[in-house]
Order: C-alpha cells, then structure tokens, then sequence
C-alpha cells in the first residue's frame, strides 16, 4: 500500500555543489497534473485573447474603410441627384422661356430656328426624365440630399465603370431588399450621370441661341412699328412744296393731322434723349431706341415726358398741337436710322 502512493507521488530534488544537504520535494502527482493543466489552460487563454483582439482590431479597421467609403459614396449619390434635379429644372425653364420668346417672334426664319431649338429641349427632356430613377431611394435624395441611404451590411462588392467613382464598394444587407433598391437606384443615377453632361452642352447651347434670340427681340422691339397719333397723313417723306413760302424742300418725315390735344404715343420702347422747344419744329420731344433707332414728334402742345425718362411701346409721350413753324393742328413724326432720316410710313405698321 506504501509503495503504491510512493509511486503516485512526484519528487524534485534539488543537488546543491556544496557539501550542504540535499534539499527534496515530494508532490502528489495529481497535484503535479492539475498545475500543468492550469498552465495549459493559461496560456490557451491568453492565445485566444490575443487573437480575438487582433482580429477586432482587423475588422474595426475594415469597419472604418468601409464607412469611408460608404460616405464619399453617398456624396456622390447626393450629387447626381442634385444635378439631375438641377437639369431638370433647367430644362422645363428654358423650355418655357423658349415657349414665351416663339410668342414674340414674328420673323419666320428666326420662328422656325426657335421651333427646331423648341423640339430639341423636348427631345432632350424626354430621354432625361427616361432616365429619372422612380424607386423610393431616389424620391429621398430628390427630396432631402441629406437624408441617409438604408442601413448597409457589407458582403458583397460592385463597380461602375465609366464614373469617377469607380472606387464604389457597396457592402448591401445580403437578406434585406434595401440593398437592391439602393443598386438600382445607383445604377439608374451613374446612367443619368452619362446623360447629364449631353443635356448640359444642350442646354448650354439652347442658352447661347436664346441670347441671341433675345437680342433680336429687342433690335425687333426697338424698331418703331405703330402709328404715333390717330388721323390721316397730310404730307409725306420726300421732297415737297413748302406750305407757307414758295420753292421746294425735302420733307424728313410725315405730317399727321388730328385733333388739337389728341395724344401722341411712342412708337416702340426707348428714353427720351429730349423734350422742349427747338426753333421751327416747336415743342418737341426725341426718343433713342437703342440699336441705331430715333424717333422725333414735333409741333407738341404739351409733354407727358421728360429728359431721361423710360418710356415703353404706346406710351402716351406728349399731345398733339400747332407750336414752331406750322400752318395747322399736326403732327410731324420722324424715324431716324443710324442718324439719318427715313421714310417712316416703313415702319407705321401697326395703329
């Protein structure tokens, strides 16, 4: 029985170089077991520890990578969305432009041009709005450029050739259709993105042809066009006996006879460059135009404008009298074009 526990037992020795007494230690061998055991299991333990915190490490990384990623993915989403909203917006106000300026024109080669450019931006609206993503990720981003996109899980990996984003790494929850709609959503956005700057040289275009266009309506509205006062010509363009002497002289405009007091209009948009008297035309008053056109209304009784003024195209200015060198009621209207006189019957087109 002895010599069975003397086997179960676990002895150190310890020998020391000098004479003194050896020095031994008997321990249980269970003993012995359960110490290694717990060493064991110490540094298992701590292994275990040390790789989990590693591979947290590795993954909080790569959790952050991905958040960046996911952000400047959602600057750029938020982008496309404000510019195609922007074109679009664009495009319906230059179309309704181009709409107001097709009522104004009455040239039927500029109409034609404007007509053509009309159809373009209809055309060019019609393949945007084709485009125009209608799933609910993008009514958000139209709606609020700010809001965030569905939660994202990160298991999978798309790109996008053709952007500047090829560096999207989408990371969708595998399970949830969120992840579908916001591919569709960005699959709709990158196609508009190849769109968009097609509409914009568009548009930029369309804008430069409506400039022009612009400046025609005016040169158009700066041209006189209506009659300055109601009745009937008494005395036309061109050379004429003189009224109240003998020989000739050349007449620089028109006499329109009317009623004392009757009212003088303008005969299209411009300032008054003068209003008082001047010698043998009497009261008078000179409208410039702009783009080479002046008008001039003389032998006035009263003036409804002053120097500076801004009149518009009927415009009441002034009324009709006798005063300067007159033999009767009238009016003595010019047209002046690049400082010359012209036949203004040309251009009394409207009463």
């Amino acid at each position: 029985m002895t010599s069975r526990k003397q086997k179960r037992c676990f002895t150190i020795m310890v020998i020391p170089h000098s004479e003194e007494a050896t020095f031994s230690l008997r321990l249980p061998l269970f003993a012995v077991q359960m110490l290694v055991l717990f060493f064991v299991f110490i540094i298992a333990g701590f292994s275990i520890l040390a790789y989990s915190y590693l591979k947290t490490s590795a993954e909080a990384r790569q959790v952050d990578e991905l958040r960046q990623i996911n952000r400047a993915q959602q600057e750029e989403i938020d982008a496309l969305a404000a510019e195609t909203k922007r074109a679009i917006t664009q495009i319906g106000e230059l179309d309704k432009l181009i709409e107001d300026i097709t009522g104004k024109i009455d040239d039927v080669e500029i109409l034609e041009d404007v007509e053509s450019l009309q159809a373009r931006v209809m055309e060019s609206r019609d393949e945007l709005y084709s485009s125009t993503p209608t799933n609910p990720y993008y009514e958000s981003l139209t709606s609020n450029s700010y809001g965030n996109p569905a939660p994202y899980a990160y298991n999978s990996i798309s790109e996008y050739p053709g952007t500047n984003f090829s560096t999207f790494t989408h990371h969708y929850a595998g399970s949830s259709t969120s992840g579908m709609v916001l591919d569709r959503a960005i699959e709709n956005i990158v196609a508009m993105h190849d769109i968009i700057p097609e509409q914009l040289d568009t548009l930029d275009e369309v804008e430069s042809y409506i400039g022009k266009i612009e400046t025609k309506i005016e040169q158009m509205e700066a041209k006189p066009s209506l009659w300055p006062a109601r009745g009937r010509v008494t005395s036309g363009f061109g050379t004429r006996n003189i009224p109240y002497r003998g020989g000739y002289q050349f007449h620089t405009g028109v006499d329109i006879a009317g009623s004392h007091g009757s009212q003088i209009r303008a005969t299209a948009s411009g300032e008054v460059t003068f209003s008082g008297y001047r010698g043998s035309l009497g009261n008078l008053v000179i409208i410039d135009h702009g783009y080479n056109y002046e008008t001039y209304y003389a032998h006035l009784a009263s003036f409804k404008v002053r120097k500076g003024d801004k009149v518009k195209k009927g415009e009441p200015i002034a009324t009709m009298g006798a005063s300067g060198r007159t033999t009767g009621t009238h009016l003595h209207y010019e047209v002046h074009y690049k400082g010359s006189p012209v036949n203004p019957i040309h251009y009394m087109e409207e009463h």
